[in-house]
This record gives structure tokens, sequence and C-alpha cells, in this order.
């Protein structure tokens, strides 16, 4: 056999027991590993930040459902290295499922190099949900939630998309590495509160660029998940302000449809906007209730309930005119048509500049609980 391919064989026949052995070396036992299911930063000054990671215990013997760690660091890699000499464990992230955000960490714009860190990350997944805490994340996690299993399950479920969640605008890493790289976007994260014991969903924050801008209610966070194109809308309140009377309604069951278009025109951009809803009246309050018995009570209270939307959707689109912000996507109706590179000047220029006319078309396909 030839010299040369003696020589070959036989180094990768060293290269393999030398993989072999380094893989030997660097298996860990199970119970010596630490897998992170929740990572929170908190803001501490420019230069550092409070790191906290609470890791599942899955031993019927723990006295605790999860271990929690803090460590003040200015690095990500170098704070997971002080809170392995805290564990006494490996520290892994294969596992990570929620990274939260406390508030001002995201309006000092940090919140860009830590999300990008993780994203680099081979160990974590694109599908990591993301969440902007209005306090302090690590008091988040380190309080007592009885009626849950541990703190872990809870905010997982809690920002997992679901058919029973009420209000949902979910953010995972990958939705924020597209909206935040996406000179037609700007990125939107569900905002939460710790209150009376448990956490609640309270709002969406919206950015620019990197920094948080401003906290969003949840009825305008459900005006853009409309427009986004969501197909199932969370539970929808109303109020009626056309009657001299007050009216109010809920909606539930809340099927969307929507159409947007563009008129090409960078110098008068404007767009129309067609929404379609369809739902179930699941409960009113007003002066109309013995209207609502017959076809053509509830053809009027849905003649009713499209204006008020258009009203409430006009108004919205005006301040985030004013804000000069587009978590909808809207300046891509003048993208796409625009001959040159697009960037946030050009985006905010449209935003600013944009004139809308909106329809919407309501069918109430069953009624509830007339009050």
């Amino acid at each position: 056999m030839n010299r040369n391919l003696i020589l070959f064989f036989a180094s990768i026949l060293i290269m393999s027991i030398l993989v072999g052995c380094t893989d030997k070396e660097l298996k860990v036992p199970l119970e010596d590993v630490g897998m992170v299911g929740i990572m929170a930063f908190d803001y501490i000054d420019e230069n550092s930040f409070k790191l906290t990671v609470s890791i599942p215990q899955f031993s019927p013997e723990a006295k605790e459902r999860a271990q929690i760690f803090s460590v003040t660091t200015d690095l990500i890699s170098k704070g997971i290295v002080e809170i392995e000499t805290l564990s006494d464990k490996k520290v892994v992230l294969n596992q990570l499922r929620v990274v939260l955000i406390n508030e001002e960490f995201a309006r000092k714009g940090n919140i860009q190099k830590a999300i990008h860190h993780l994203y680099r990350n081979a160990d974590v997944g694109n599908k990591v949900l993301l969440a902007i805490v209005k306090e302090n994340g690590e008091e988040m996690l380190k309080a007592e939630y009885p009626d849950k299993p541990n703190v872990n399950i809870y905010l997982n479920d809690l920002l997992q998309p679901s058919i029973n969640t009420a209000f949902n605008p979910n953010t995972n890493i990958h939705d924020y590495m597209y909206t935040e790289t996406n000179p037609v976007f700007d990125t939107i994260v569900p905002l939460l509160e710790k209150k009376e014991g448990k956490i609640e969903m309270d709002g969406i924050a919206l950015f620019k660029e990197k920094h948080m801008l401003k906290e969003l209610p949840e009825e305008e966070a459900l005006i853009i998940q409309a427009l986004l194109g969501r197909k199932k809308l969370a539970p929808l309140y109303l109020e009626l302000n056309q009657a001299e009377q007050k009216e109010e309604l809920m909606m539930d069951l809340i099927n969307s449809k929507v159409s947007i278009k563009g008129n090409k025109n960078m110098e008068s951009p404007k767009v129309s906007i067609s929404l379609h809803i369809e739902g179930t009246l699941v409960e009113y309050r007003g002066g109309r209730e013995k209207e609502l018995v017959n076809i053509k009570g509830i053809t009027k209270l849905e003649h009713d309930i499209n204006k008020q939307i258009e009203k409430d959707i006009k108004e919205f689109l005006e301040k985030l005119s004013e804000l000069k912000v587009d978590p909808i996507g809207l300046s891509e109706n003048f993208r796409m048509y625009y001959k040159g590179k697009w960037n946030n000047k050009l985006k905010e220029e449209v935003i600013s500049n944009l004139q809308v006319d909106v329809q919407v078309d309501t069918s109430i396909i069953s009624t509830g609980t007339l009050k």
C-alpha cells in the first residue's frame, strides 16, 4: 500500500481516538448540570447589570422548585461563569425558554446587545420568548406564587401563544431580530407586571430602533395585532360613544381579515385599510337590549361598532404618526415600489406624513348575555 495512504488513514484513526477521549472528558453527569429556564436582566448603570437565572429542580428531594442565582456583571458570559461558582453546577442554556428585561434596561438601549449575544449562541433557540418587566426581573423570579408549580413553567405558559390566553402579543428572539433589523418595522415586546401575588400581561412595550420608546395599553396592542393580519383576536371590549347613553359590549371568538393598500406616492403617502371582523356578542350593557332580538337591531349595532373601531384605529395611527414609529409595517406598502435602498429615515418620513382611510365591517354571528 502506498506509504502516503497509510499515513493518511493512521492520522484519521489518531484523530478519532483523540476526539473520542475529548468527548468523554467533556461529558458532565446530568445531576451536575444546571439547565437555565429563565434569564433576567436588570439595569444598574451604563457599564453593568444584574443577571439572574432560574434553574428548575427536578429532584423530588429538592426543597425548592427552582434555584435562583443573581450576580452583578458587565458581560453575559462572565456572569454565567460567576453563577456556576455559586451553583456548583455546569450552567447551560439549552433549555432557556424565557428572557426578562427590566424596563429601565430596555429604555437605556442595552437590550440590543443582550439579545444579539443570545441570538449568536448556538445553544439558545430562536423561539425563546421575550418580555419587558415593569420593575425588577430578579424580584419577579424570586417572588412566591403558591398556586403555580414553579416560576419557570408559570412564565413560559403565560407567554406562549394560546387560544385560551385572552391577550398575548408574544415575541421571541427571532421576532425581535427580524423587526429590529428590518427598516419597515419597529419592535413590540409584551409587558409584564407583578400584581397581588401574580404576574399579568399589561400591554406592550413599543421600541424605536434599539430603545424602548413607549408603553401601549392592551386595546392599542389589539389594533396592531388586527392590522398585522392575525386571524384570531382576543376578546374585544368597546365603549360606544355615538349614543347619548353609555354603551359597553364585549365580543369574543373573533375572526379577522385585513387588507392594506398604499397609493405608492412617497410625496403624499396614503393607505386604505379594510378590516373585517366577526364574533359573538357575549355581553352588552346599554339602552338597546330590546332592539337586539331582531336583525334590524343587530345591523344597527354592527354599524355603530364599525364607526367606533374606525375612530379608534385612526386615532391610534395618528399617535404612531406623531411618534414616527411603525410596528405594523405600513411603510412596506411604499418600500416595495421605492427605487433605492430603504432605511429608517424613509420609514419615518412615510409614517409622519401618512394619510389613512379606514373601513371596518363587523358581523355579529350570535349573541350571549344582554343586560
